[in-house]
């Protein structure tokens, strides 16, 4: 899975937010803000990934238990499935 191509990616004032372009802004029009640990599972969504790569990813960055970090990153993927954003 992967962000879909029309996901923009962006940073102001270092608030991180995704936002649709093109024929995906007629699905979704809204900003998602990211806190730091959804930016990187965005920014490792810019190419293709399984749940266990971002999980393994993120165990590698952040001191934080297995449990846990599933459990965020099943979250995230799950919300971004509903908003129909991934590949």
């Amino acid at each position: 899975m992967k962000l879909k191509d029309e996901i923009v990616l962006g940073s102001i004032d270092g608030r991180d937010f995704a936002i649709a372009t093109g024929s995906l802004s007629k699905e979704f029009s809204g900003i998602i803000n990211n806190n730091s640990t959804a930016n990187y599972i965005f920014q490792l969504l810019k190419t293709e990934q399984s749940e266990d790569s971002i999980v393994d990813a993120m165990l590698k960055k952040y001191d934080a238990d297995e449990e846990v970090v599933r459990a965020d990153v099943k979250e995230v993927l799950n919300k971004l499935e509903e908003l129909n954003i991934l590949e």
